[in-house]
């Protein structure tokens, strides 16, 4: 990659989102690329709404930074996640697990699915979903253990993420910084010069000037880097507010949460504490003015959506300043993780951008407006489809495709897929399912299948995750010998 006319890029902010992009440029580009990081001395409370549990991408992801399994289990109170399990969901009450797994089987080349809603009125013991999906199945007996190899073994679909706190994360990746070869400078931007739109300079409190090629925008949003943004989608008020508990205990190996789609409770089981997160829409409280609360205890508060076009010239916003979804699903730490990807693949190799941002901007509305679909899911079906007034024209084409995602699958099963998106069948499956949309009709296709060979196929796969499931040790167990046996290793090399 010819970079020459790219020399200094400055990543503004040191939270999750700049830790991150720090680290992957820093392992991407050249050494003749200078890198400086501004630490803009700030506590990062709103890192919170990256949420707590991870998507089984962030296992590669890390890796791909340089950063191990081992280190971030030995080095941090991260556990692992099977997914999550909304519990009394809604006013309709709605109980699931929602897990990562592997592709569902394809019977006779028909989505598994469309036989369970065949067999459903014939055996309705076998049309439940949970008990095919060998995550759920360890969820619900609080055990874990690592994928098998074995084609033979119902492990060998099982797929899991994180259970984490952001700022453990973060300050595992700054070790990881103090050894690369990053300028780390420190100090509140005061301001910024620029020529006809493009950033020439920062001018940071302590005075000093930095001037750059390219910047990465990773503050929280109210940096004096770039003018304010409107923003687009689901635009609601949200606090967050947090509490810990000290313990050892790893309980569970799924994020239990419970409540409704503006009013929730999640928690988790770190390796050193249990972690409760709170988030509340507050959109309606006229109490509340612009100085909001930035602590723990008062609650963190933040006005969700995302930019329309986060790069612009030479500034690339990324992480808070360009969007802040709700923590109810993994999605916004699997877009951070997609935006940073997305940087790197587009790193401008001269001071004429307008591709590269055009490019990013385009991929960067389209998952976001994606991951804002499968959010809204988690209403009822009744509010998505009676819901007529909406704040932007973004916020309007999220709900068309949410309804016409829902028409699909209660009509005929069909999980309808737009290009790329974030989540894929078995996240819809699930989640169509937990929240009580059942098909009408089912793909004729899948008659194919002789009805006492589907059911006996049907027990197999149960009987086998059971089985397994079983014989699976707890978390707390598991995670335990495992960090001892690679605390051991470490200290025999």
């Amino acid at each position: 990659m010819n970079n020459s006319s790219i020399k200094n890029i400055i990543i503004c902010g040191n939270g999750l989102a700049g830790a991150l992009s720090a680290l992957a440029l820093a392992k991407a580009l050249p050494k003749t690329t200078n890198l400086t990081l501004i630490d803009t001395l700030c506590a990062h409370e709103k890192d919170i709404f990256f949420g707590n549990i991870t998507s089984a991408s962030t296992y590669a992801f890390l890796l791909r930074l340089g950063i191990s399994e081992i280190e971030v289990l030995t080095q941090s109170n991260t556990s692992f996640s099977l997914g999550t399990h909304y519990d009394n969901w809604g006013a309709e009450r709605n109980t699931w697990y929602q897990c990562q797994h592997q592709p569902l089987p394809v019977l006779q080349g028909v989505m598994f699915h469309h036989s369970l809603t065949r067999i459903s009125t014939k055996a309705q013991g076998h049309s439940e979903i949970g008990p095919y999906i060998m995550s759920v199945c360890a969820a619900k007996n609080g055990v874990f253990a690592h994928p098998s190899r074995d084609p033979k073994n119902p492990l060998k679909n099982i797929e899991y993420g994180y259970h984490f706190q952001p700022r453990e994360l973060r300050r595992l990746i700054n070790k990881k910084l103090d050894d690369l070869d990053i300028n780390i400078e420190k100090g509140t931007i005061k301001s910024a010069e620029k020529s006809n739109g493009v950033i020439q300079s920062l001018t940071l409190s302590t005075g000093a000037t930095i001037s750059g090629d390219f910047f990465v925008d990773c503050t929280d949003g109210n940096s004096k880097i770039q003018e304010k943004l409107s923003m687009l989608g689901n635009n609601r008020t949200l606090k967050a507010v947090e509490h810990t508990l000290p313990s050892k205990q790893i309980s569970g190996s799924c994020r239990e949460l419970h409540g409704s789609f503006d009013n929730w409770t999640s928690k988790i089981f770190l390796q050193d504490k249990h972690q409760t997160l709170s988030i509340t829409d507050v959109s309606d409280k006229t109490d509340l003015d612009s100085e909001y609360p930035t602590n723990n205890f008062g609650g963190v508060i933040v006005n969700t959506g995302f930019a329309e076009k986060p790069w612009k010239q030479n500034c690339l916003r990324l992480g808070l300043s360009a969007a802040i979804l709700s923590p109810i699903t993994p999605a916004p730490i699997m877009l951070l993780q997609k935006d940073i990807e997305r940087m790197l693949e587009l790193i401008p190799i001269s001071r004429d951008m307008k591709i590269e941002g055009k490019e990013y901007n385009r991929r960067f509305k389209e998952d976001y407006i994606h991951a804002s679909t499968f959010e809204n899911a988690l209403q009822s079906t009744q509010t998505i489809i009676q819901k007529e007034h909406f704040d932007n024209k973004i916020e309007k084409l999220i709900y068309d495709k949410l309804k016409r995602k829902i028409t699909q699958f209660e009509s005929r099963g069909v999980i309808l897929q737009y290009d790329l998106e974030p989540f894929n069948n078995e996240d819809w499956t699930q989640i169509h399912l937990g929240m009580g949309r059942i098909p009408d009709r089912y793909d004729p296709l899948a008659d194919k299948v002789e009805e006492t060979q589907l059911i006996e196929t049907l027990k197999n796969i149960k009987l086998g995750n059971k089985l397994t499931s079983d014989k699976m040790p707890p978390l707390n167990k598991y995670m335990t010998g495992l960090i001892k046996y690679l605390r051991d290793q470490n200290e025999k090399i």
